[in-house]
């Protein structure tokens, strides 16, 4: 049987577009992160609920928030890669579907925020 779902929203790897808006979202976070852990990783935040990660010797859930002129939803960015808008970490930690995924436009607005916010140097993927 076929998945329809997949087809319809382009989660399959056929949707070339919807892969390489992948693509350029981790390029993105990638050099991003790379940028904060430079500067010490000013201004995160921790998730509420992270220490029970702290307490089994796992990495704590930190991240950035900011808000992108023109979108009523804010950006969070974890220290682990993970991103999107707001109202999709409330449910998951995965995007359901392609409205679930931050635009690469949108998402360089609001990591090059993020980063103007906390004073750190943007790198040249970000400018």
């Amino acid at each position: 049987m076929v998945d329809v779902r997949k087809e319809e929203h382009g989660f399959a790897e056929s949707d070339p577009g919807f892969e390489a808006e992948r693509a350029e979202r981790v390029r993105l976070v990638d050099a991003f992160l790379a940028a904060m852990g430079e500067a010490d990783n000013p201004g995160t935040s921790r998730k509420f609920g992270s220490f029970m990660r702290e307490l089994t010797g796992q990495q704590q859930d930190r991240f950035w928030e900011t808000r992108v002129e023109g979108d009523d939803d804010g950006v969070l960015v974890f220290a682990d890669g993970r991103h999107g808008w707001e109202r999709s970490f409330r449910y998951s930690d995965r995007p359901t579907t392609p409205d679930d995924e931050i635009p690469p436009n949108r998402l360089a607005d609001a990591l090059r925020a993020i980063l103007d916010e906390n004073g750190v140097e943007r790198p040249a993927e970000l400018r």
